[in-house]
């Protein structure tokens, strides 16, 4: 993380814990949770890019 300049939290999950915890089977899976912890968004897949920056922008501004 140094090397790259990458100062936010990153998650490890080696041993695939949040990975199960929201029953994610395919790879990429895009999960977007609100400030409060609910999961409000998911996309499984490539593309949607429109709509999940569209999604990140409505819940920063909650």
């Amino acid at each position: 993380m140094k090397r790259f300049g990458i100062v936010y939290p990153i998650a490890i999950d080696n041993h695939f814990t949040i990975w199960d915890s929201y029953n994610t089977r395919y790879w990429p899976t895009l999960h977007l949770i609100d400030k409060k912890g609910v999961l409000r968004y998911s996309h499984v897949g490539e593309g949607a890019y429109d709509l999940t920056e569209q999604t990140i922008i409505r819940l920063l501004a909650e």
